[in-house]
């Protein structure tokens, strides 16, 4: 996923959006994953953020990917 999304950037960012970081966060994502409690720049704790997301959204790693196959988003 991380790979697909930024290409293990940290410091990503989608021009056409909000998406930023290993897992291309939108704003208000990141507001429901941690906020300013987390810091977005440090990419142990966008890793955290990021498979908490993951588990709640898709349940699994695996839900997840197959998600991003079929529409290329997750």
């Amino acid at each position: 996923m991380v790979a697909r999304e930024s290409s293990f950037n940290p410091n990503s960012k989608n021009p056409k959006s909000t998406a930023r970081g290993l897992f291309q966060f939108l704003d208000g994502t990141r507001k429901s994953y941690g906020g300013n409690s987390v810091n977005w720049n440090d990419p142990a704790q966008q890793a955290l953020a990021g498979v908490q997301y993951i588990k709640d959204r898709y349940g699994t790693p695996e839900k997840a990917l197959a998600f991003w196959d079929k529409n290329k988003w997750y």
